[in-house]
């Protein structure tokens, strides 16, 4: 029974296209990423026993090496006899080497890369488009470059994408920090009968050229007043723990432990001139940009289907399109796939 429950839970997630965008967009971009498509696709060849749970939650439990937070009213004291409790708990002895954590992010030739996929929904009548460009290895002073581009570029892109093209109702910028490798996408979720993915895909550049044009012509005013906004978004005071928790977490469990990101974020934008976010822009378009666009579609030719199985080869052919990995943790470039065509 829990096996149906993870099956349906999986599929549920996977007829959904953005959600399924997400999926393959980070299988192509993420090294040994297992994604809800692979773990659908096991689940459903079978094999897997109560005998075999246990076996893998005792073998899991062999080495182990423990990292946690203590947030909240405890002492230092009582937070080391806490984790030691737990450590207790788990009967694990600790890894034999020190591993630590590394990601491995392909990096995108500079040439425009799409990947089309069919909804595994045929019911849907909607597609979805992102197209996503990729920028560098993250550091807090880019990335809060990012932020302040995309809440520039909020309304504007609303506004040509939805209110003057009519692509759809669900249209959005957004940052993308994946695994420790920033970029941006648009989105775009529109009626599969009234407008393809290739031409929302054009729309949404035809947006980028239109954005520059806004950028370069903003005042120092306009640009002043998007610095100060962002700020004051930082530096609201957390609803409840829980929100604090999660942002220290992440910090741990990416071992960065930069756990004032906020106050130098926040240095950073005061430093930044209209400039700054121009030449950044420009800096990640046309002949410039690492460009991957993901298209899912529910516009089905007669007589085709699609399965998981055809989602997960369409993605790998779509990851070995790469030269290089981005190589988080030591920031060099490893060669590993050979450029092919598709």
């Amino acid at each position: 029974m829990i096996v149906e429950q993870l099956k349906k839970s999986y599929f549920n997630v996977l007829i959904k296209p953005e959600k399924l965008g997400k999926d393959i967009r980070l299988l192509i971009l993420e090294h040994e990423r297992w994604s809800l498509t692979q773990k659908y696709q096991t689940l459903m060849k079978g094999g897997i026993t109560i005998e075999a749970l246990m076996s893998f939650v005792k073998n899991l439990k062999c080495n182990l090496f423990v990292e946690g937070l203590v947030q909240g009213n405890f002492t230092s004291k009582e937070s080391v006899e806490f984790l030691n409790y737990i450590v207790k708990k788990l009967q694990c002895k600790p890894l034999v080497k020190n591993v630590p954590v590394q990601f491995r992010v392909v990096e995108l030739p500079h040439k425009h890369h799409i990947c089309k996929i069919k909804s595994l929904n045929k019911n849907d009548p909607n597609s979805e488009v992102t197209v996503y460009y990729q920028s560098g290895c993250y550091k807090v002073k880019e990335n809060a470059l990012l932020e302040l581009l995309v809440m520039h570029m909020e309304e504007p892109c609303f506004d040509y994408l939805r209110t003057k093209e009519t692509l759809g109702y669900h249209v959005y910028p957004t940052c993308r920090n994946t695994s420790g490798v920033l970029g941006f996408s648009i989105t775009v979720e529109t009626q599969a009968t009234k407008f393809s993915t290739e031409v929302v895909d054009k729309k949404i550049e035809e947006f980028l050229s239109s954005f520059h044009k806004k950028l370069t012509s903003m005042t120092q005013d306009s640009f002043n007043t998007q610095v100060t906004a962002l700020i004051k978004l930082k530096l609201c005071e957390d609803t409840h723990l829980g929100e604090e928790v999660d942002r220290n977490w992440d910090e741990v469990f990416t071992q960065q432990y930069l756990f004032d990101r906020l106050t130098h974020e926040i240095q950073a934008l005061k430093s930044f001139t209209k400039a700054d976010l121009v030449a950044w822009f420009l800096g990640h378009q046309g002949q410039k940009s690492k460009k991957l666009s993901i298209h899912v579609s529910t516009a089905y030719p007669v007589g085709l289907s699609l399965t998981i199985n055809d989602v997960l080869d369409i993605s790998l052919i779509c990851r070995r399109s790469a030269m290089k990995w981005f190589c988080v943790r030591c920031k060099t470039y490893l060669d590993i796939f050979i450029v092919v065509n598709f």
